[in-house]
């Protein structure tokens, strides 16, 4: 991250906070969706249809599901749309808070389908936040220098430094889905034996 990046970034509190809101906001959501939808059963993780799949068909499902948000963000950071960014979060984060629900829920019988997922709590959701948070900022930026021609040039290091810094987390969420999946396909196969 050059300098001007790390200034936007660092003097953004206020956004920090707004996300931070938002997260709070969509979990207290998500349990009034739970409330409404009916809590239904508890549906029983078949781990042996797991440690049948390969570590491909794994992988395959999990950079989907990880690398869609965060190509979205980027493009909705370049093209300035910060709005929709925050609403995009909201969304997931109704569904982080869902997935927390089921997962309390299913500690009492299944204390094996959190061993299985909390990497996603732990460590990829704050990478998605702090991500979010980055590409908040920058849109902010991007939609207002986008219009002024005498400020292109720093419109374009900001871009330039944003798009070295999406390319990281893309590498850092690509790591982690590899890893993702070998720790699921070992962690089934040791629990189907």
């Amino acid at each position: 991250m050059n300098n001007t990046l790390k200034k936007l970034i660092s003097s953004e509190n206020k956004r920090f906070i707004f996300l931070l809101a938002i997260f709070i906001l969509a979990l207290i959501l998500s349990s009034f969706v739970y409330i409404v939808t009916g809590q239904g059963n508890i549906t029983h993780i078949n781990y042996e249809s797991i440690s049948m799949m390969n570590v491909r068909d794994i992988f395959i499902v999990t950079i989907k599901r990880n690398l869609i948000y965060f190509i979205a963000i980027i493009l909705l950071t370049v093209i300035g749309q910060s709005k929709i960014i925050n609403g995009l979060f909201g969304l997931i984060s109704v569904y982080f808070g869902l997935s927390i629900i089921y997962l309390i829920r299913t500690l009492k019988m299944d204390v094996v389908y959190f061993v299985l997922t909390f990497t996603d709590y732990f460590i990829f959701f704050p990478l998605l936040f702090y991500f979010t948070f980055i590409s908040s900022t920058i849109s902010k930026y991007t939609k207002r220098t986008k219009n002024l021609e005498q400020i292109t040039r720093k419109f374009d290091i900001i871009i330039r430094s944003y798009i070295k810094l999406s390319l990281i987390y893309l590498l850092i969420v690509t790591v982690y889905s590899i890893g993702y999946s070998y720790y699921i396909l070992i962690l089934s196969r040791l629990l189907v034996r």
